[in-house]
């Protein structure tokens, strides 16, 4: 036991203070392997409706390559209509009259219960106040990497502020694609969150402990069926 604990350390070092924890203390995560997502990639932006799935799909697939984890993001296919809530699926989906702050470019909200555990989230892009392109046009904000941003809040791994480079780090410029692939950073994280142990280890493949406390900006709030709301953003700048 001694050896595979000394093996995992290296990852998991400086790890755990970029995933975030509930009020309780405990971190986010899910108690799944695989977990399922749909798209409704209807839009005003003129977005092209199997080019933004595509997006949504390919975002998530940068977390699942990572080979080390044992997680997975599953696109299950497209749900017209789709508009959040908790309601035990978990969606992609586009907001032309946004409500939250203008800078915002995607929100992402999900509900766990009281030991951490993510039951729901969905995942808000912010057409209203931000034009939206799938090549990385200059001027626009790039979809897919807002999305590989947005999944890593999904999967419960909070902003990364010492590196402008990793997919988590809070902002991005307009025109931006360098996150749509994960750095050494983003890694680090989801292995912390879901280590990928050999089969008949002792330790299991969830977070190994409570984090610190939530970070600052963390905000919580009250939701029904005594679930716990979080809500991460990332802006424009």
């Amino acid at each position: 036991m001694l050896p595979l604990l000394a093996l995992l350390a290296p990852a998991f070092a400086g790890a755990e203070d970029n995933v975030m924890t509930n009020q309780y203390g405990e971190v986010l995560h899910w108690g799944i392997e695989v977990v399922d997502f749909v798209v409704d990639p209807q839009n005003k932006d003129g977005l092209d409706e199997d080019g933004a799935m595509d997006a949504a799909a390919d975002a998530a697939q940068a977390w699942n390559d990572i080979e080390t984890v044992a997680i997975e993001l599953d696109f299950a296919g497209r749900k017209n209509g789709f508009k959040g809530g908790y309601d035990e699926q978990n969606g992609v989906y586009f907001v032309d009259e946004w409500t939250s702050s203008p800078d915002l470019l995607a929100l992402t909200t999900a509900w766990s219960n009281e030991e951490g555990e993510i039951l729901d989230f969905d995942l808000a892009v912010n057409t209203d106040d931000h034009d939206w392109a799938l090549d990385g046009t200059p001027g626009k904000a790039d979809l897919q990497n807002t999305l590989a941003h947005e999944f890593g809040h999904a999967l419960g791994a909070d902003h990364i502020d010492y590196d402008e480079n990793a997919t988590m780090f809070a902002s991005s410029t307009p025109g931006e694609v360098l996150k749509r692939d994960l750095n050494e950073a983003d890694v680090a994280v989801a292995e912390w969150l879901y280590p990928d142990l050999p089969e008949g280890s002792e330790l299991a493949a969830n977070p190994l402990g409570a984090c610190n406390a939530a970070p600052v900006g963390f905000g919580w709030a009250a939701a029904p069926a005594m679930l716990l709301a979080f809500l991460r953003r990332q802006v424009s700048r």
